[in-house]
């Protein structure tokens, strides 16, 4: 099995849409579900500290797998459902990059 590589990523929920952000994650589409694990996603989760969000995901290639997500049509579905409470991107949502990490 090949290594599998850390990654992260930040976005933000729009003002006043908080709750409903969860509520949609409470039941997540199984075609999202398995288009992640089509593109190489593993142990991802996303984390909510009001309405910033911090995405973490393992990945053989973490750049390969985004960019495999992005074409997938239920993604696209996903994606188009949840602009309504998603905020604009903060400018350095991909910049993350490890520095350490414990076993």
């Amino acid at each position: 099995m090949a290594a599998m590589n850390r990654a992260m990523f930040r976005m933000r929920i729009r003002a006043g849409m908080e709750d409903e952000y969860r509520e949609r994650h409470r039941a997540v589409w199984p075609e999202v579900e398995q288009a992640l694990v089509r593109a190489g996603f593993s142990r991802y989760s996303i984390f909510a500290a009001g309405r910033e969000l911090l995405a973490y995901f393992e990945a053989e290639d973490p750049a390969a797998a985004q960019a495999q997500l992005a074409e997938d049509p239920a993604m696209h579905r996903w994606w188009a459902w949840m602009e309504p409470v998603m905020g604009d991107p903060p400018a350095d949502a991909n910049s993350y990059r490890e520095v350490y990490h414990l076993d």
